[in-house]
């Protein structure tokens, strides 16, 4: 049973120290509306990245465009040529992220996401936190079957058990 205790606040001492890091992780959206590429950018808490660096880069690294994002993390460009690009966004205390845009050869419908991975809404929304009861579902399942492991194995840490017992 100690064992099983030591597991069980290894992992809810992990887990927590884990929080602060992931609530700061920060996504971008882009999308081609009314004939411009709008760029979001916020942290995975909903908040927006206020005040960030963004360039908008071609596949030879050369910035194209470059601004800072408004209050709600929003920056407005013009669309480039039909290609991949990537947006990087920097904004304070180091954090960064980037994202693949694909501008199509065709036109594209009034509101249209160009930017691959995954979304504000998976990034913020109720699958992040089906995401972090997953998560805490397999620690628990590993913790158990660790336990069930050390149980049938030698006790190498401590006195060998009582006779009987």
């Amino acid at each position: 049973m100690p064992r099983l205790l030591a597991c069980v606040v290894c992992v809810i001492l992990s887990g927590l120290t884990a929080l602060p890091v992931r609530a700061h992780g920060l996504g971008i959206d882009a999308r081609v509306r009314g004939g411009s590429l709008h760029l979001d950018a916020y942290f995975d808490d909903n908040s927006p990245v206020a005040h960030a660096k963004a360039r908008l880069l071609n596949q030879e690294n050369q910035v194209l465009a470059e601004g800072m994002t408004d209050s709600e993390g929003r920056l407005v460009l013009a669309v480039p040529p039909a290609g991949t690009y990537r947006v990087e966004i920097r904004g304070e205390d180091g954090h960064f992220a980037q994202t693949t845009v694909l501008i199509p050869e065709n036109s594209v419908a009034e509101d249209t996401l160009v930017s691959e991975g995954r979304t504000r809404a998976d990034r913020t929304g109720a699958r992040k936190w089906g995401t972090a009861v997953f998560g805490v579902a397999v620690i628990a399942a590993v913790t158990v079957v660790l336990n069930r492991l050390f149980k049938k194995s030698p006790n190498h840490f401590g006195p060998p058990p009582k006779p009987g017992v």
